[in-house]
């Protein structure tokens, strides 16, 4: 079976999943995933990247269900959390899907769902991560929705239950807020003598501009450090009409 020619669409995949997950526990549904990738040809350690499940676990997994048959996707040590999830899901049937730029959580009930958009990040992750802890989604129906991993997806979701959504959540980082590489002394050569050289009709290219501002200066700038500068710095932008600009001051003074 070659399935190479076939288009996959994330959407009907996620859409598929979660209905999957109405019915299969998801570590029953891993191991069905795992071994029919097996089946198709991929090398095992492909396969246990693609669930994420352990190396080990998805050779045993295969073994067993070509000595067992079905039954054996059953994980029996956890044939009693299976049975509640099973009845939870029967029970309350609550799931998550993503669908027209949005995040969708429905609860069962016929044209009661809650909308949230994709673009409301921190909304939607406060949504489906407390449903998580709350034991009414699964990790794998979550970290689909959400668009993360399995792993990150717990991570997160064990940093709400301990904390507030500011600091669970949100990102705090700011960025550099100073170039220090590049001072007020340095920006000025460089405005000095990209209008200098603009204005008499010489190159003002980055690489030139970089040669003349290291020459006398202990701390050299890249040429792209420079670019970058004349950019942000709108330099570019007059280049043209700089040397105008002083012909018709000249004429007028």
């Amino acid at each position: 079976m070659d399935c190479r020619r076939i288009e996959f669409s994330p959407e009907k995949s996620q859409e598929r999943m979660t209905s999957a997950l109405r019915v299969f526990h998801p570590r029953v549904l891993d191991k069905i995933l795992a071994f029919s990738i097996y089946l198709l040809g991929a090398k095992r350690r492909s396969v246990a990247d693609l669930v994420e499940m352990p190396d080990e676990s998805v050779k045993t997994a295969v073994r067993v269900v070509l000595r067992d048959g079905f039954s054996a996707l059953r994980d029996r040590r956890g044939s009693d959390i299976d049975r509640r999830s099973e009845a939870r899901s029967t029970e309350m049937r609550i799931s998550a899907r993503c669908a027209d730029e949005c995040c969708i959580v429905n609860f069962g009930v016929e044209e009661k769902e809650l909308r949230i958009p994709l673009t409301h990040r921190i909304e939607a992750r406060t949504v489906l991560l407390s449903l998580l802890n709350a034991e009414l989604l699964t990790t794998t129906e979550v970290a689909t929705a959400l668009g993360l991993s399995c792993a990150h997806c717990r991570e997160l979701a064990g940093k709400l239950s301990n904390d507030d959504v500011v600091d669970a959540l949100v990102d705090k980082r700011q960025g550099q807020k100073k170039d220090y590489s590049v001072g007020p002394e340095k920006k000025a050569e460089i405005i000095q003598q990209f209008a200098a050289r603009a204005v008499t009709g010489q190159s003002t290219s980055s690489d030139v501009l970089a040669r003349i501002i290291n020459a006398d200066s202990e701390k050299t700038l890249s040429p792209r450090t420079v670019r970058w500068h004349m950019k942000k710095l709108g330099l570019d932008s007059i280049k043209k009409t700089l040397p105008d600009l002083v012909r018709t001051l000249k004429k007028t003074s």
